[in-house]
């Protein structure tokens, strides 16, 4: 991951190139002759569309463990596409517009003011050591330098290798997880509100599995937010 003095400098490197030699947009394979870095053309960023109204579910009526959870967009197209390019191809790059867009649904619809951390729902070891990246840990980056909070990432472990999620029903999801999450001892949680992030929300099991042990440890609110909602 780029620090924060080289990051300036590669964006500036990579616009000056995108203007002498255009990529092709990672959707539609069109040129891209924007003065940006973004990997994804604006035709194809115009076809997302954020969520107009403040789409939450409320953790109490659910029985989830997390106090209400958003999302910005729906998992459909576009979002469909740039999400499996940048989890299972490794295309790192679509962090960008992918966070970009949290960030414009979290400003328009979220109260981020109470936020006291922001936590990236955690791979297991294997799964990090295979892809090699965490993808919610990527975008947890765009909302913390957008809302000035800090990113704990180190203090809450997957303890449990699960099965890929998108085979399974709901009740397979939801037995699937539990248990999953653990935090460490010397974590300080202890009546914060923690914005627990993640890419894509389905039935809310992994969400949930992940506020029970942040709430366990202390927290007072877990608000949730994914880039999509599935289904």
């Amino acid at each position: 991951m780029l620090t924060p003095v080289l990051a300036p400098i590669n964006d500036f490197f990579g616009v000056l190139f995108n203007l002498l030699y255009p990529q092709n947009c990672l959707i539609c394979s069109n040129k891209i002759n924007d003065l940006k870095t973004h990997p994804i053309c604006g035709d194809c960023i115009d076809k997302i569309k954020i969520n107009p109204e403040t789409s939450r579910i409320e953790g109490e009526t659910e029985n989830f463990a997390f106090d209400c959870a958003f999302y910005a967009t729906m998992y459909e197209e576009v979002v469909k596409k740039c999400i499996c390019l940048f989890k299972y191809e490794g295309k790192t790059q679509m962090a960008n517009p992918l966070g970009k867009l949290m960030c414009d649904f979290a400003v328009k619809s979220m109260g981020t003011d109470k936020i006291d951390m922001i936590v990236p729902v955690p791979l297991h070891p294997v799964k990090l050591r295979e892809r090699q990246f965490n993808q919610s840990e990527l975008l947890a980056a765009h909302l913390a330098k957008k809302m000035s909070k800090s990113v704990v990432k180190d203090k809450v472990k997957r303890i449990k290798y699960t099965a890929p999620q998108t085979e399974l029903k709901r009740d397979q999801r939801l037995k699937n997880v539990r248990g999953a999450f653990l935090v460490k001892k010397n974590a300080d949680f202890k009546e914060k509100t923690v914005l627990l992030v993640d890419d894509v929300l389905t039935t809310g099991a992994t969400l949930h599995e992940c506020a029970k042990a942040l709430k366990y440890a202390g927290a007072k609110k877990v608000v949730a937010l994914a880039l999509a909602r599935g289904s």
